[in-house]
Parts: C-alpha cells; sequence; structure tokens
C-alpha cells in the first residue's frame, strides 16, 4: 500500500480547521503522512494542529512566519516523504472513502493523475459541481486533460489542483522537486503548478463522484479586491501561456488560456473602476485589448459575456 502524503496549508481558518483534518484523519485509506503548515496563524488554528499532531503520529507540524499558500505548499512538497502527494485547503473538507478510490484507480492503472468531482459550498448551501460535457471514463492522456482543464465551461469538474492525486514522480521530472509553487505569486501559483504538472502527465482518470467539498467564503484569496493580487492572476496566466508556447502546446489550448487571462482581466478592470483605480483600470483593459479576439471568439455562446466585456472597454 503506497503512502500518500498529504499538504494542508494553514492560515486562520479556526472554525473550519478540525472538519478538513477530521475528515483527512478519518480516511478508509489509512497509509497516509498528513503535513500541517501553520502558515503564520494567530486565531488558534496553531494550537489545533499541535492537538491532531499529540493524538495521531501520521501528522507532521511545521510552525513558520507566513510565508503565503505557495510557500506553505512548497514546504510541504519538501518534506513529504509518500509516493503520491495529496493537497487539501484548511477551510474544505473530503469525503471518507476520497483516497481509497482515487488510489484504487491510481494503482489500476499505473497514472500519473487520479482525479474526482467536488461540491461548492456557500452560505447558500451544497452544489455539486457537473460538467456539460462528459469526461471519459476510460484513461487518457496529456492533449486530453488540457482540453478538460482549460475547456472549463464544458469540464468544471476538472478544474482544480486540489481534487487530484499526483504521482510524487510526476513532480520530479526534469529534477528534484522541479514542480514548486511559484512563490511570486500572492495569487494564481495553484494554476501555475497544475499546468506544469499537466505538461508531465502521460496517463490519468476521472471519477464522476463528489469526493471534494470546496468551501468558498468572501475572504477568500479568489474573492479578493486587491488590485496589487489581481495582478498576480493575470501574471499567471502570462507565465502558462509563455510555458505552453514553448512546449507547443495545441494552439486551441492556448487561446482557451488566453480567454482565461482576458476574463481575470475584465473582473480586474471592474474592481479597479469601481475603486477608483483609474490608472490600475487602464492597465487592466490594456490586457483586454490585448486578448480581445480570443475572449470574443471563444464566448461566441455567451453574448451576455462579451456584452460585459466590450462596456467595461469603453467604461
Amino acid at each position: 500500500m503506497r503512502k500518500v502524503s498529504v499538504i494542508v496549508p494553514v492560515y486562520n481558518t479556526q472554525k473550519e480547521l478540525g472538519r478538513c483534518l477530521y475528515s483527512i484523519q478519518n480516511q478508509t485509506y489509512k497509509n497516509l503522512e498528513i503535513i500541517c503548515i501553520d502558515d503564520g496563524s494567530t486565531d488558534g488554528s496553531e494550537d489545533i494542529v499541535d492537538i491532531f499532531a499529540k493524538e495521531d503520529k501520521r501528522f507532521t507540524v511545521v510552525h513558520q512566519k507566513n510565508m503565503g499558500e505557495s510557500g506553505a505548499r512548497n514546504v510541504g512538497l519538501k518534506i513529504a516523504t509518500g509516493d503520491i502527494i495529496a493537497f487539501c485547503d484548511c477551510d474544505d473538507w473530503i469525503e471518507s472513502d476520497t483516497y481509497e478510490a482515487l488510489m484504487k484507480e491510481m494503482d489500476q492503472y499505473d497514472l500519473d493523475i487520479s482525479a474526482g468531482g467536488w461540491m461548492k459550498e456557500t452560505s447558500k448551501g451544497a452544489e455539486k459541481i457537473h460538467n456539460i460535457r462528459p469526461v471519459t471514463e476510460d484513461v487518457f492522456d496529456q492533449l486530453q486533460l488540457l482540453e478538460y482543464l482549460y475547456k472549463r465551461d464544458f469540464y468544471r469538474g476538472m478544474a482544480y489542483m486540489w481534487n487530484k492525486l499526483y504521482k510524487r514522480e510526476l513532480l520530479k521530472r526534469g529534477g528534484e522537486n522541479s514542480i514548486l509553487f511559484d512563490e511570486s505569486l500572492t495569487l494564481g501559483g495553484d494554476v501555475v503548478f497544475l499546468a506544469k504538472a499537466a505538461l508531465n502527465v502521460q496517463k490519468v482518470k476521472y471519477i464522476d463522484r463528489a469526493l471534494y467539498h470546496y468551501c468558498q467564503r468572501e475572504g477568500s484569496g479568489c474573492h479578493t479586491k486587491d488590485v496589487a493580487k489581481l495582478r498576480d492572476w493575470i501574471r499567471a496566466y502570462e507565465i502558462i501561456i509563455e510555458m505552453f508556447t514553448l512546449r507547443g502546446v495545441d494552439q486551441e489550448i492556448i487561446n482557451y488560456t488566453k480567454r482565461f487571462l482576458a476574463y481575470h482581466s475584465s473582473n480586474a478592470a471592474e474592481i479597479a473602476l469601481n475603486q477608483g483605480l483609474t490608472d490600475a483600470k487602464n492597465e487592466f483593459q490594456n490586457f483586454m485589448r490585448l486578448y480581445e479576439k480570443e475572449y470574443t471568439e471563444l464566448n461566441a455562446d455567451y453574448p451576455e459575456r462579451i456584452q460585459r466585456y466590450r462596456q467595461l472597454l469603453e467604461t
């Protein structure tokens, strides 16, 4: 039975943290190494991880000054000893048989990545995220994975890094710790990490079950109104576009990646506009213009998106 190293970056989520750690601790798959990186918590989360570590020898806890989520994940990756890597955010939780189900596929087909579906939970309730088009039940390759990741209107269930298991070897192809999180990005390090991993894969499989529960909080990074952090979202997709171009990735996939950059630029422009930050708004609008062609062509079935986009460009 191969060991799964579960990396949990922890920062000030006292109310949700116990639920997260219990859901990992009580997995039906028992050969786990649960690495909690306390990234400078001040709300009692730092005490909660210590309690779990005292009760269960499978927990490893590192306390450190705040480095950000990417820095915390990198610490976990560098000390992990498992054959398989998993990630869980400290305010999320997983079904009790998540790792058993994903490892069964991993072992049977010698996969690089084993992925499952997920559930979005908000203050209004829970919603299983469905794929508009079906993801194949068979093993698939790198090109198919890239399509599933970047054609997100059709395949929302494949989109993120935390609903997957990664063969450790996958993250080392190209050298020891060759794939880490970009610590220069306050937001978007996860999307760059997943893109790098995707370029190394040969075999992937997907289970269409909601195994991971993503709990969306208003105070989380994806809801930030901080213009400097929003620039990092854009930079993350610039990095991916550069990387995909150098690796000769299919042009359609690159165009979908450009659409993501344009989308995040439009969100940033709208936030800057609402905050009266004219220079930032103009900067984000320049990105919007740069990728307007890809955005409008790939949103042809969504005229309301194009209308909003053009209105923001004219503001």
